[in-house]
């Protein structure tokens, strides 16, 4: 309670772009924190799980390779169920089906990001407001007092303006830095998903083309028992 109070005796000497402050801060601490938990749930390597579903087709059993996905999380999990769920389907359209899936979760991965972009540009803004407001102040005291004003009053404003300044520099640094990690997060997940969809139709190319010789070798061998 002591603390949250001198942070409430700090912004009200911030003057009347403190509360917005306050509301960018709110909104750039909700982002950061629901980005943060949204990536830890999926770290990790889907390099096994890709090269075991990869046997399971190869040796025919699309349920057992359905069910190897199950409760597993992640981006490239989902391109790859939406692979296996599709993949008797034209290879041309199962890369359909594959883009939408990845452009999906690349929305995901971005949702909220523009709030920090936001942030991070206006704080500063608001802050430089509330010093050429603070300032402003000042000089109309010193201006209605002829030059002799409460210097109380007058450096009221000017702490005012100091204030309002350090709080949207203390607000736009962090929410700045904190943008540039989640975007080279979603840099960095965006290209292995590219990965995950070569990997995967190289998956579904060789199973139709494994299909394909199974197929024509039945037919081959029906034909000579004739």
């Amino acid at each position: 309670m002591i603390i949250l109070r001198e942070i409430w005796n700090i912004l009200s000497l911030g003057g009347p772009t403190a509360l917005p402050l306050l509301i960018a801060s709110i909104f750039s601490l909700a982002v950061i924190i629901e980005k943060t938990l949204f990536f830890a749930r999926y770290k990790g390597s889907n390099t096994r799980l890709i090269k075991k579903v990869e046997m399971l087709l190869e040796e025919g059993d699309t349920m057992a390779a359905l069910n190897q996905l199950k409760g597993k999380r992640g981006p490239a999990v989902k391109m790859l169920s939406t692979a296996v769920k599709h993949n008797s389907e034209d290879p041309e359209r199962i890369r359909e089906l594959l883009q939408i899936v990845g452009e999906n979760e690349i929305k995901k991965m971005e949702r909220h990001l523009p709030i920090l972009d936001v942030v991070a540009m206006v704080s500063p803004l608001l802050g430089l407001l509330g010093t050429v407001l603070g300032i402003i102040s000042s000089f109309n005291i010193l201006g209605a007092t002829a030059g002799v004003g409460n210097p109380a009053q007058v450096s009221g404003g000017i702490a005012a303006a100091l204030i309002s300044t350090a709080i949207g520099l203390i607000i736009a640094i962090p929410t700045a830095i904190f943008y540039s990690y989640f975007s080279n997060i979603v840099e960095r997940k965006a290209h292995k998903l590219n990965q995950s969809m070569v990997e995967i139709m190289d998956i579904i190319n060789n199973n139709d083309s494994n299909s394909r010789y199974r197929t024509r070798r039945e037919r081959n061998v029906q034909t000579y028992s004739k």
